[in-house]
Formats: C-alpha cells, sequence, structure tokens
C-alpha cells in the first residue's frame, strides 16, 4: 500500500488585482456567495464536486466555457501537445484525484496549482475571464477533472461493487434526505440552497452549453424545485429491458364528470372560473382485482413485468394503495396519477405517486402538479364540454398549488427515471430546466389530455427533451379522455393512448390502444450510446438509452392475444432497426 504523503502547510494565495468596471461582479463575489469556507487558508479542494459546483458557477456566468470549442487544449501551440495527450492527462489526474477524495491525503499537485491560480484572481471580472487565459485554463481544467474523476456518482453499479468514492455518495446523499435537506445535493461545500450538484445522464451532443462540459455531473441552481436524488438499485441490475404495464384508466370520460366551481374564494376576474373534475369510483378492491387480472395475462404474453403505469387523475388514494399492496409483491413498481377532487369548498389535489419495492423498506415518492389546467374555448369544443362549461371564460383547475418536488430514480446502470404530469412537460419553467442538466435515461409523463398524436403539443415536448440532452419520453393519457377527444386535426375520435419518442427511433411511436384491448405492454429495449463532452472526452458509450423495442395489448379475458393487432412500425432507416436487423 503506498504510503499516504505528509500534510503540507498551507500557503497563503496572493490576491492580483486585476481587470473590470466599478461594480462588477468579479470570481471572489461568486465564491464568497457560494460558500465562505472555500476562502479559509485552510481549505483544500479535495472534494471533486465542491469544486465542480464551484468553476462550474463561474464558467457559466463568464461564458468562458465556449474556449473548448475554439481554443483547446492549453498548451498545444507551445508543447505540442494534441487533445488526445490532453484528455489522457486529466484522465490520469482524475483517477488519482478520486483515490485520495475521502482520505486526509491532499489532491493531486496539478489540482492544487490549478485551484491556488484561481484563488489569486479574486479580483477579476467575471466579464473579463476570457480574456485571461490563465484563469480560463485553470477553470476548464479544475471543471473538466473534478467532472472525470466523479464518473458514476450515483448510479447503480452491473456487480453491486462501490468503491470508496462512490459509497461516500451514496452516505451523503442518504444524509441530506434523512435531514430533509432542501435539495440534494454532492457537494459538501455549498449548500444546496445556493447551488445544487446531481449526477448526470446525458450531455448533450448539439448546441454549446455548460451541460456540454461534464458527463458525471450536472450543476442545478436553487430556485423553487426541490429536487432529490434517489439510489435505488432493483434486482436485474444486468437486465437490458424494461416491460411496462400501462394501464389508460378510466375507460370513459363524460362531459359530465366537468362542472363549474359555484363559490370562487379566489375573487377571479369575470372572464375566468374554477372547473371541478370528479367520477364515481368502483370499489378499490374490485378496481385493484380488474387490474391485476389485466397484470396477470400481461406477464402470460411477455414474461416480467417491471412496473405499472397508469394515466393523471387515473385513481383515488385509496384505489392506489389497494393496488400498490398486489404489485409490490410482484416486485414491480407503481406510478399513477392520483385525484382528491374539488368541492364548492376547497380546492382539490392532483399528484403522482411512485412507489418502488426495495428490500425491507419500499421506496415512495409523491409530487404535486406544478401547473394548473386552463381550458379555453378551443379545448371546451374540442373536448364537448360545451353544455357543462360556459364558453365564454377560460376555467383553471380547481387544485391547490403545493410546494414543488422533482425526484430522479437511479434504478439500473441504464435507467433514471423521473415523472412529469401534463402541463409540467409543456411549462418550460421551473423543472424544464433541471430536467434538461441532469438529462434522465428515461421521462414519462402522466397526461389528461387528448390521443397521443404526433402531430400534437405532447409530441412537440418529448422531442425537445429527445434531442436535448437525449432523454427518452413516454406519455400516456387515458383512452377516456381520448375518446372524447375530436381534434379539429382528425375530426373523429382516436384510441391513441401513448406516444415514445427517443433519440434513435426516428419519428414519435404511436402507441394505440385496440377496440378489443384494454391495457398495452411497452417493451423497452436498453441500446447503448457513445457521447462527448465539448472538451473531447468520451463516456466509454456508458450513456444507455431506453428505445422502443415492442408494445403488446392486453385484455382481461382468457383470450388475451389479439390476432391481427397493428403495433408500430420501425422506419428501416432507424438506428434501432439497423441494430436489431445486427442481432
Amino acid at each position: 500500500m503506498a504510503k499516504a504523503k505528509a500534510k503540507r502547510t498551507p500557503v497563503p494565495t496572493p490576491v492580483v488585482s486585476t481587470g473590470g468596471k466599478e461594480g462588477d461582479l468579479t470570481i471572489g463575489d461568486v465564491l464568497r456567495y457560494l460558500s465562505n469556507e472555500v476562502l479559509n487558508d485552510g481549505f483544500k479542494p479535495t472534494w471533486p464536486p465542491d469544486v465542480f459546483a464551484i468553476t462550474a458557477c463561474i464558467l457559466e456566468k463568464c461564458g468562458a466555457y465556449i474556449k473548448l470549442v475554439s481554443e483547446w487544449p492549453p498548451g498545444k501551440s507551445s508543447e505540442g501537445k494534441n487533445r488526445q495527450d490532453w484528455i489522457d492527462e486529466i484522465s490520469t489526474i482524475a483517477e488519482r484525484w478520486r483515490q485520495t477524495a475521502v482520505s486526509s491525503v491532499l489532491p493531486p499537485d496539478e489540482v492544487l496549482n490549478w485551484w491556488k491560480l484561481l484563488l489569486s484572481h479574486q479580483s477579476l471580472a467575471l466579464s473579463e475571464v476570457h480574456k485571461t487565459q490563465s484563469v480560463y485554463d485553470a477553470l476548464l481544467q479544475l471543471c473538466c477533472t473534478a467532472d472525470q474523476a466523479s464518473a458514476g456518482a450515483g448510479i447503480p453499479s452491473m456487480n453491486g461493487k462501490d468503491d470508496d468514492f462512490q459509497r461516500e455518495i451514496l452516505r451523503i446523499l442518504a444524509l441530506q434526505d434523512a435531514q430533509g435537506t432542501p435539495s440534494s445535493t454532492l457537494s459538501k461545500a455549498v449548500h444546496s440552497s445556493k447551488l445544487c450538484v446531481l449526477p448526470k445522464l446525458h450531455t448533450p451532443q448539439s448546441g454549446m452549453t455548460i451541460r456540454s462540459v461534464s458527463h458525471h455531473l450536472a450543476v442545478c441552481r436553487s430556485g423553487d424545485v426541490e429536487t432529490r436524488w434517489v439510489p435505488v438499485a432493483q434486482a436485474r441490475p444486468e437486465a437490458h429491458c424494461l416491460n411496462l404495464l400501462l394501464i389508460p384508466w378510466p375507460e370513459d370520460t363524460t362531459p359530465k364528470n366537468f362542472r363549474m366551481r359555484e363559490k370562487d374564494p379566489l375573487d377571479m376576474p369575470s372572464n375566468y372560473g374554477f372547473f371541478i373534475y370528479s367520477r364515481s369510483s368502483e370499489s378499490p378492491e374490485q378496481m385493484c382485482s380488474l387490474a391485476m387480472d389485466l397484470y396477470k395475462n400481461a406477464e402470460e404474453l411477455v414474461g416480467r413485468i417491471d412496473g405499472v403505469v397508469l394515466p393523471e387523475l387515473a385513481l383515488t388514494r385509496n384505489e392506489y394503495f389497494c393496488l400498490w399492496e398486489a404489485v409490490r409483491k410482484r416486485g414491480a413498481f407503481l406510478l399513477s396519477g392520483i385525484r382528491e377532487p374539488a368541492s364548492d369548498g376547497t380546492l382539490g389535489r392532483n399528484y403522482l405517486r411512485f412507489d418502488l419495492p426495495y428490500g425491507a423498506s419500499d421506496v415512495f415518492h409523491e409530487q404535486a402538479k406544478h401547473h394548473r389546467w386552463l381550458l379555453d374555448k378551443r379545448q371546451i369544443v374540442q373536448y364537448g364540454l360545451g353544455g357543462t362549461l360556459d364558453l365564454r371564460r377560460s376555467w383553471w383547475e380547481a387544485m391547490i398549488l403545493e410546494h414543488r418536488t422533482l425526484k430522479f430514480f437511479a434504478m439500473r446502470p441504464w435507467l433514471t427515471l423521473c415523472a412529469l404530469i401534463c402541463e409540467d412537460l409543456a411549462r418550460q419553467d421551473p423543472v424544464a430546466e433541471i430536467v434538461r442538466a441532469v438529462g434522465p435515461n428515461l421521462v414519462i409523463a402522466l397526461l389528461m389530455d387528448g390521443p397521443q398524436l404526433p402531430e400534437r403539443w405532447s409530441a412537440r415536448y418529448a422531442t425537445v427533451l429527445a434531442d436535448d440532452p437525449g432523454s427518452s419520453v413516454l406519455t400516456l393519457t387515458s383512452i377516456g379522455m381520448s375518446k372524447l377527444s375530436r381534434p379539429p386535426q382528425i375530426g373523429t375520435r382516436s384510441r391513441v393512448i401513448g406516444l415514445w419518442k427517443d433519440a434513435h427511433t426516428g419519428d414519435p411511436v404511436r402507441i394505440e390502444l385496440p377496440d378489443a384491448a384494454e391495457a398495452v405492454v411497452l417493451s423497452l429495449v436498453e441500446m447503448d450510446q457513445e457521447e462527448w463532452t465539448a472538451d473531447g472526452r468520451t463516456d466509454k458509450s456508458k450513456a444507455g438509452v431506453p428505445v422502443f423495442g415492442g408494445v403488446h395489448p392486453v385484455t382481461r379475458s382468457k383470450d388475451f392475444r389479439l390476432a391481427g393487432t397493428k403495433v408500430p412500425r420501425i422506419k428501416r432507416k432507424s438506428y434501432v432497426y439497423k441494430e436489431l436487423r445486427k442481432k
């Protein structure tokens, strides 16, 4: 075992006074805001996520990261160094840094020298950083090396064997969750109320933003969304596929389920009002029995079911827990929208719940919808609600707006999932920036919407996330809402309940529920994808991409195989088709 280096006596860092106009934000201002601790003489940059938080924040504010695509690597002209030489050197430094990060040993000398240079330029205005080569060289190299040292942070390993660095990451996340901190963050020195550092799955392969600089860490601005990272390694980490049972309830929705709220406690303008959505329910036990009939037949079709997904407002709370008790015994997760209807005296609740079986203690998450649905004249006509809602007014969903949360569930080496509710996919603020920064492998949007056609809004927003950062997106609505809707572009009723979009399959894939079917099984397959940062580092094809692997209709009857059912076809030119042909 190598002998640990003795601690070195800290040497005060001289501060160089340079550049900028009076009042300009400086490097020192950013450092003081993020953490006074880092300005102490005794502070050393031992923990890579701390350094990443600070350098990524400064780089984003000054914009110097764009140098990566024009003037990189450092010293290439004077030292004859090419990009691959620099990448090899950074990788070696990063590996040494990772090994010392959880010990009392100081980080590599290169890291200490870059850090010392940064501290010596505290008075440098951010607007001047791009003109000061030594500073932006140090910033970029610190940022890239910290990212490289954090490879696989927070992601379940294939063999379940974690090194000391990964175990420290998991300890930090568990401690923050137990203490109820504002949000998860991998940083120790920068509080999550100022900036969050989260694990990262995808690096955008087009455009140039601060997200282009890292493979393994994401920096997220703190704000009005509580973000949580939940490592919850599921059974079969080596499995290459995921089978999801999609139950598009309710089966029937009528205009009677929508009504105007008589009392308006918020004293809205006369051209606005609140609508209430409610429906009578069967007993939770009867509902659960129907769902499990579908589950058993789905298992007969495809084998193991990994998860059950239902749309927005599909279940009551009692129905959900009754179904969860049955699903968890089979080792699957359950994700569904839950409704707690409003009355004339109170606002209702619209939220999702996500439960996963995880050893002795299950993992669960409740996430309230971030935006109310607004029914305008166009939508009232589309859904035929003119007999219950006044066309002359716009109608807000009568739901309470609760504290905003967003959780990422790291379930397999290639699968980290997050879920959104309807408008939360369409409204870019406040979660879209967080989703793009982290780049989860799979985003599931639970909708109360019309048919999921490629020309409609849900496909547009799914395509945005598939393009950047490269997430795969599933949208799911109820067959009741799909049948109720008559979009002007098709004029007739449709049974398209879902839409799938990933970065490789090509055009969005429509998921249709045949007339005789009551649910579908969506099979997703892992495909490896090599991604590069702007500085040229590869992730060695670690960015798993769930792609469309097939869809199978299911019914509760014994004869559940629907002969002659049409399933979506993959274009022959697509990446997935070619890979399947190879196999």
